[in-house]
């Protein structure tokens, strides 16, 4: 649209400026060592207004070449991506796991590395990494002892669980978790600085978003979850999805390498406070979201 109606802009062959095909000039129409715009290919003309002769010689030259670099690159990268093909074409995962070949030897111990399904792979939002620890206590953190006002009001066991000790010590574990999860995902996320977006599996808002759909409830519910239920619950799911069998220390830490992203993401959207204060999430709706996380897991 800007070349139509504003200017049609540098013309480049050969990744520089028009060169010099005659002595010291683009074109006889030029004087000698010309180096200004005009005569090193910049077309100030858009297509609405139309070009000068030079100018649509110009353009000629670049269009050209960018023709030719199409045909040839066609034809290159259609048998790159056959040899590809025909070297890859033997691969299978196994059911133990494995990537092998049709002789049984192992190319990789693990699908992709993480044994994850490519398909079901999306872009999440993480949002616990750019935020400052004040934010984050104040969005995730729980104290019982003096909690907040929405606690009585909007909560169903409001005044009940007020300095309930057992309580206090399943959402001080939760807290703990919550902060090693933000700490060990910041180093990995070192070199990326502030990007928050991650390829992970298993869209868990969305999955969230039906179950308030299916079960009908609304931004004014109180909930009717207690700590003792969300937490060892939630741990129960993270802890059950694993993606490299074994009890030995290098099955342990592959499992850990491999699921470490999706299990933070997880752990911050079935946070306590997340899923009582945000999502005003009850009991079905909370079990129902375990269950299909369960469910497209192990699929």
């Amino acid at each position: 649209i800007s070349q139509m109606t504003a200017l049609v802009g540098q013309q480049i062959v050969e990744g520089k400026r028009i060169p010099f095909g005659f002595k010291y000039r683009t074109l006889p129409h030029f004087t000698k060592d010309d180096y200004s715009p005009e005569a090193r290919g910049f077309v100030e003309n858009s297509y609405l207004r139309g070009l000068t002769p030079s100018e649509f010689f110009f353009h000629a030259m670049a269009g050209r070449e960018g023709l030719i670099d199409t045909a040839v690159k066609t034809a290159e990268t259609g048998y790159i991506q056959r040899r590809l093909v025909k070297a890859l074409e033997d691969l299978s995962a196994r059911y133990d796991g494995t990537v092998r070949n049709s002789l049984g030897d192992i190319v990789q111990f693990l699908y992709g590395e993480d044994g994850l399904d490519a398909m079901i792979i999306e872009k999440q939002k993480l949002g616990i990494l750019n935020m400052s620890n004040s934010a984050f206590e104040k969005k995730y953190r729980l104290d019982l002892a003096n909690p907040p006002d929405w606690f009585k009001h909007d909560y169903e066991f409001g005044n009940e669980l007020t300095g309930d000790k057992e309580s206090m010590e399943y959402l001080d574990q939760e807290w703990e978790k919550l902060l090693a999860d933000r700490r060990r995902v910041r180093q990995i996320n070192k070199a990326k600085g502030n990007e928050e977006m991650m390829q992970l599996p298993l869209n868990i808002t969305r999955i969230i978003e039906s179950a308030k759909r299916v079960f009908n409830v609304k931004a004014n519910d109180r909930s009717n979850l207690r700590p003792s239920e969300v937490v060892p619950a939630v741990q129960n799911l993270l802890d059950s999805m694993k993606i490299v069998r074994g009890t030995d220390e290098i099955s342990i830490e592959a499992d850990a390498n491999a699921s470490i992203l999706f299990k933070a993401l997880l752990r911050s959207r079935l946070a306590f406070k997340e899923v009582v204060k945000e999502h005003r999430l009850n009991k079905l709706a909370f079990d129902h979201i375990l269950g299909e996380l369960q469910n497209r897991w192990d699929r």
